[in-house]
């Protein structure tokens, strides 16, 4: 049963709600399309290879059995299911003027209602230093709605980040191809090789969130720097020069290797800011046109 809302909070959901429905025009392009669908083929059949198909759909295993060549035939899968993977870990409390979480839940119900109106089918994996709650794919308006006053009641929680553990989750759950969308900081240790594997039979999304203030420091003053989820606090030179440099550069290797490691690993990365709107990062990502691999 989903969780009963404060009526504040209900309030917002409501309003998230109806900007998603709006949302979905805009991705959509103005048509009821899917934004979704072609990301795998399912076999159907087989038939007698003929000259001039490709070798790499033949069906190695019943050429061994019979000695005859045939080929596989794929249709396109009719349903999505869509699995988002939503951070709530402490580091996703930080943002300005809005904190991670808080886009986190907004980029997830805005899928979540593109889902809703294409019929297909969506869960979610929740994540912090533990893995849950885990809400299994489905369909439908109270499923969707239910789902979506979920993800905003979630708070942020302990210290580390268990993104890996969610991906192992998220590939035990799923049976069949489906899209995964990743909203997280991706502050976590060990999500690579796990990220990888999930990749490897599913379309994986990284929706990455940044905060402007991890990168935009005072112009001058002593500043106090604390990790989010831990760890010794430091003081630090805003106003040295050479500080300053040292800082920025750390933060564009990190994110270097971050995105080297999406790439590598075969998913795709969309950055999303703490300010400013999400769909137009969205559109980009899911919206008409957009190809497929």
């Amino acid at each position: 049963m989903a969780a009963i809302l404060p009526p504040a909070l209900l309030k917002q959901v409501r309003t998230l709600a109806l900007r998603g429905r709006r949302a979905t025009d805009t991705l959509l392009g103005g048509e009821v399309r899917s934004v979704f669908r072609g990301t795998g083929m399912e076999f159907a059949d087989v038939r007698p290879y003929s000259e001039g198909d490709d070798v790499r759909h033949l069906d190695w295993n019943l050429l061994a059995r019979t000695g005859l060549p045939y080929v596989k035939l794929y249709t396109e899968t009719r349903e999505l299911t869509l699995l988002l993977l939503l951070d709530r870990s402490r580091s996703t409390l930080v943002g300005d003027p809005s904190p991670k979480a808080a886009r986190a839940a907004e980029v997830a119900a805005v899928l979540a209602m593109v889902a809703l109106q294409q019929q297909d089918r969506v869960g979610m994996v929740a994540f912090g230093s533990t893995v849950g709650p885990v809400i299994p794919p489905g369909r439908g308006h109270r499923h969707v709605y239910g789902l979506v006053r979920r993800l905003f009641a979630l708070e942020p929680e302990g210290e580390g980040t268990d993104l890996a553990g969610a991906l192992r989750a998220a590939g035990a759950l799923l049976k069949r191809r489906s899209l995964v969308v990743i909203c997280s900081d991706f502050l976590a240790d060990g999500w690579e090789t796990p990220l990888k594997g999930l990749a490897m039979r599913h379309e994986v999304t990284a929706v990455v969130l940044e905060d402007a203030r991890e990168t935009r420091l005072p112009s001058a003053g002593w500043v106090r720097v604390a990790g989010a989820e831990g760890g010794a606090p430091l003081l630090f030179d805003a106003g040295d020069p050479v500080a300053r440099r040292e800082a920025h550069l750390a933060v564009q290797r990190a994110r270097t290797a971050r995105s080297a490691a999406l790439a590598t690993a075969g998913a795709r990365e969309v950055v999303v800011p703490t300010e400013g709107e999400v769909i137009h990062a969205l559109r980009g990502a899911f919206g008409r046109g957009t190809g497929r691999r």
